[in-house]
């Protein structure tokens, strides 16, 4: 499909999925302890590793949607944003087939109001991945020619 490497259609999927993890990462910064506590709920990774986890998570999707958005690195930050939505949607599967009943904090860490759609989340989750998927295929591998 053309539309797919046109370079004006790989510039707006990359604002979109650079924008949604510079979106996603900034409540988390500012709040790596109610972070951490969101982590927990989805009881999916061991206790140790939670607030490790809740500290360097952020700070990677803040670095590679900037990295996306610019164009620097694309296939490399764009690597790490399909590793990361992977992850993400296996913790909100394995959430949603055990029934839990937890705010995803994908987006706002508020846990007063009503808990997150996870199911609608997945849904959201593949389609960035999708989008990802292309923008890593279709970046340019840069080369150095020998002289």
């Amino acid at each position: 499909m053309k539309l797919l490497s046109n370079k004006y259609f790989l510039i707006i999927l990359r604002l979109i999925v650079g924008g949604f993890f510079i979106f996603a990462s900034l409540d988390k910064l500012m709040n790596q302890e109610e972070f951490s506590k969101a982590i927990y709920n989805y009881k999916f990774l061991p206790s140790v590793f939670i607030n490790v986890f809740a500290i360097v998570l952020p700070y990677v999707e803040f670095i590679a949607g900037i990295f996306l958005i610019s164009g620097i690195y694309k296939r490399g930050s764009s690597f790490i944003i399909i590793f990361l939505l992977i992850i993400f949607i296996i913790a909100l599967v394995q959430a949603y087939a055990r029934g839990l009943d937890i705010n995803c904090a994908c987006f706002s860490l508020e846990s007063s109001g009503e808990k997150s759609d996870i199911f609608q989340r997945i849904i959201e989750d593949i389609l960035l991945l999708t989008a990802t998927v292309i923008i890593y295929i279709k970046s340019k591998i840069i080369t150095i020619n020998n002289q």
